[in-house]
């Protein structure tokens, strides 16, 4: 074996390098992959609000008898809360208290002014007095003293040593704080409302109402007589969530969800009776983002199979042909072996075991380099590289074994064209019927978590290749019939050539046609990927640049950024939300007040569409649209005539809301919709607006580790997929070229001149090339529609595959450079053969 080995060297290192590259991609491709998913379930969390990830135990204290009356007590009840969570959630918390209580309800001072009394376990570690103290203990069944944010008292017209009378109780201000951190997550998310004034207005209202945070003794406040929320805050540690135990925190969540609503197991904090948990509630949008996240990740994890799927067969077929290959090469000596005595299993073993040592380390080497891969450690893995170089390795002795099965005066080497043998034809149909069949049931379930279905794809594009190999000869007469009827004999003869070699073309088309189809998938996908993020960020941020200030836009603040260099043109638009007298309750709906033509216009050439303005009136969503009219009080207080529907409009959130689309409002102008330069128009506006744009949005849109990860893996995939496809056909070349050089030699003595010796040779390999081409550009491009919602990709940029049309023009770049680059080798090919 070794002798063999070392005279075929040159087959082996290519057999080598072939298994070394597969194993590399079968094994560090996913585990690059599991690395992004990791990386996005973090950045997803990292990202999301606090009081969304976080899980906010509550329980209202109004008609509870067993309500922390103490620090102590509610100090022990956030231990006893995280101590019987479950253990997977008890996993990914960190451990930051978080706990407090709040007034149940806002309590009224003055004319449109609120208060809300409160205190909070880590509060006094966050604030700094400015005058006075912190709060004292109770004085007195009705009287409280409370310390508040500075700034707001201040607009208020509250200071130091102040009453402010609420309900029938009366709260003395004992100081005055400030923030440490006015910008930290503490007071933006956990306590928004606690530092500054909060306005709300109440619906058809005329008048702001104001509330402000008094800051309360906590014993104090525990033990009165005020009604009282709880709350626990738990935390999430964003690192600790990841792609393989997502669905056992999801399913930990519904367990702790039960666990709140029945109580801590132990003795409650305050009377030593039960914890009831009557009054208790688990409030947390981690659920729904684990949910989203697992969609997600259960897509990307199919997507990656399929095309992984189809590299494996790629990548197999490629190897068999290297392997059939290397078998031709040691023919003779194995032939001489067998003629010499040696027995069947004997010739098998070492025809086998020379291909083992060429595959087998390379196959360890490229799992051992995917290691070196960021990600985590999954021995399973691992499995690609081996069952690789298992079947490679089987396929060689196989091979082998039916190579040598008969003595060598019994074999014939003729021209005699064998019929197929009825279990081959069983087994093509099975193979079909199972990729039909198959495609079905994918259209409707789904991909899923089944092998089955992730193994469709890879088995379409197996079955189609055999479709077309039996569809191939047809053609094949065709042309050998219109070439007979030329006087150059060349065309024939290279025609002949091909249709000799049909019977032997299984194999390469069953490696071309996969790999070509596969790679125009994975080029489609990455393009139709890559158009629904960009409209997705045009539909978020509504044209080329956007510019937001809540407290409006003023004119000449308009005029000004219109007379900017590099601005092209400005569309002034009012959006903000109203309340609509719509029904018996009314509607909430979006509102935006704007010049529908001049928006059409100001985004023309772009992926939106803009509805036309009509002739008077206002475009409402369908569920207003019966209405003769009605009223909204913002932004001004009108009467508003549907005259039209619209469903949506770029750039306006209308999630649980109707809307309203008015004709141009520019007195209330709060957004200005551009086309130009971003950075003329930041240096136009003043600081603090809100400016997005297109490409910005895009930016973070394909900047989410899972994504790029995606779109990373797809190119790697398709431009591996092209390299099989490439070496298949040089292995084909070399495959035929020793009987090839016989016969142009034979035919050069006859007067075959240079030119007609590569045509001959193009005319024999580009038959069966071509067919693989176009067979598996057609079935790549067809896959999207033939999978159907099968495979939804949605979850990347909110579009699904038919929503926008599919550009062929990527895969059809890839597909004719491989058959031109391929024929361009099977054209020097020729030479060469002739010149030996």
């Amino acid at each position: 074996m070794i002798r063999l080995l070392g005279a075929h060297r040159g087959m082996a290192a290519l057999l080598a390098l072939l298994m070394l590259a597969g194993s590399l991609l079968l094994a560090g491709l996913p585990r690059a992959l599991e690395a992004s998913l990791d990386k996005s379930a973090e950045t997803m969390l990292r990202t999301s609000p606090p009081l969304t990830t976080a899980l906010t135990v509550g329980l209202d204290g109004t008609y509870s008898q067993t309500a922390p009356r103490s620090v102590d007590a509610i100090t022990q009840a956030n231990a006893s809360w995280r101590s019987t969570m479950p253990p997977t959630v008890r996993g990914i918390l960190d451990g930051v208290p978080r706990f407090g209580y709040e007034t149940r309800s806002k309590m009224q001072f003055g004319r449109h002014r609120y208060l809300t009394l409160g205190w909070y376990n880590d509060i006094d570690t966050r604030i700094r007095y400015v005058a006075g103290r912190p709060p004292g203990p109770i004085d007195g069944p009705k009287r409280f003293e409370i310390s508040l944010s500075a700034k707001p008292a201040a607009e208020l017209g509250i200071k130091l040593g102040d009453t402010v009378p609420f309900e029938g109780y009366q709260a003395v201000v004992s100081g005055l704080w400030e923030p440490l951190a006015p910008d930290d997550v503490y007071w933006t998310a956990y306590h928004s409302g606690a530092a500054k004034i909060v306005i709300t207005r109440p619906p058809l209202a005329q008048e702001d109402d104001l509330r402000i945070f008094g800051l309360a003794s906590g014993d104090a406040l525990a033990s009165g007589e005020l009604w009282l929320n709880y709350s626990w805050t738990f935390q999430v540690n964003p690192a600790a969530v990841t792609a393989r135990n997502g669905q056992d925190v999801l399913d930990a969540l519904a367990e702790a969800d039960h666990v709140v609503r029945s109580g801590p197991r132990g003795v409650s904090v305050s009377t030593g009776l039960p914890f009831q948990g009557e009054n208790t509630t688990l409030s947390t949008g981690l659920g729904q983002l684990i949910k989203e996240f697992l969609d997600r990740l259960a897509t990307t994890r199919a997507l990656m199979a399929v095309l992984l799927g189809g590299f494996a067969v790629a990548c197999l077929g490629t190897i068999a042909l290297a392997v059939r290959l290397l078998g031709s090469r040691m023919h003779g000596a194995l032939s001489l072996m067998r003629a010499r005595g040696a027995s069947l299993p004997r010739v098998t073993t070492v025809g086998g075991g020379v291909v083992a040592l060429a595959i087998a380390p390379a196959a360890l080497v490229g799992a051992a380099f995917s290691l070196l891969v960021s990600g985590p450690s999954l021995p399973i893995l691992l499995l690609g590289p081996v069952a690789l170089a298992v079947i490679a390795i089987a396929y060689a002795c196989g091979a082998t074994a039916h190579a040598h099965q008969q003595p060598l005066n019994e074999r014939r080497d003729d021209v005699v064209t064998r019929r197929p043998s009825p279990r081959r034809i069983a087994l093509e149909v099975l193979v079909v019927l199972l990729g039909v069949g198959g495609v079905q049931l994918l259209r409707s379930r789904g991909l899923g978590d089944d092998p089955f279905m992730m193994a469709v794809p890879a088995l379409l594009t197996v079955a189609a290749a055999l479709v077309a190999l039996r569809v191939y000869p047809l053609p094949l007469r065709l042309l050998l019939h219109l070439a007979a009827r030329r006087r150059d004999a060349a065309p024939y003869l290279g025609l002949a050539m091909a249709a000799r070699a049909a019977t032997g073309a299984t194999l390469p088309v069953l490696t071309l046609l996969p790999a070509l189809a596969i790679g125009a998938y994975g080029a489609v996908t990455a393009d139709g990927l890559a158009t629904a993020q960009r409209l997705a960020a045009w539909q978020q941020v509504g044209a080329e640049i956007r510019v937001e200030r809540s407290e409006g836009i003023p004119a000449d603040l308009v005029e000004r950024v219109r007379k900017t260099p590099g601005v092209d043109q400005v569309v002034p638009a009012a959006v903000g939300k109203t309340h609509a007298e719509v029904g018996f309750t009314g509607r909430d709906t979006a509102v935006v007040a704007v010049d529908l033509n001049a928006y059409r216009n100001l985004v023309a050439g772009s992926p939106l569409e803009i509805p036309p303005a009509p002739a008077s009136g206002a475009l409402v969503s369908s569920d207003m649209a019966a209405m003769a009219s009605f009223d909204v009080t913002w932004p001004e207080q009108l009467t508003v005539q549907p005259k039209g529907k619209i469903a949506a409009l770029p750039g306006v959130d209308t999630t649980d809301l109707g809307l309203i689309v008015l004709p141009a409002l520019p007195q209330h102008t709060n957004t200005l919709l551009i086309s130009g330069d971003a950075a003329a128009v930041k240096a136009a506006v003043p600081a603090g607006t809100v400016i997005r744009t297109v490409d910005g949005t895009l930016t973070e849109i394909t900047s989410v580790p899972l994504t790029s990860s995606l779109m990373t893996g797809l190119r790697v995939v398709t431009l591996a997929l092209a390299a099989y496809a490439l070496a298949a056909v040089a292995i084909m070349l070399v495959s035929g070229a020793a009987e090839r050089s016989r016969a142009l030699i034979l035919l050069h003595a006859i007067g075959l001149t240079r030119r007609q010796a590569k045509g001959m040779t193009v005319l024999e390999i580009g038959p069966v090339l071509i067919l693989a081409v176009l067979a598996g550009l057609a079935l790549g491009l067809g896959l999207p529609t033939l999978l159907g919602n099968g495979i939804d990709l949605s979850a990347y940029a909110g579009l699904r595959f038919g929503d926008y049309p599919i550009d062929p023009v990527t895969p059809a770049l890839l597909a004719g450079g491989v058959a031109v680059v391929a024929l361009a080798g099977v054209y020097l090919g020729g030479s060469r053969a002739k010149s030996r």
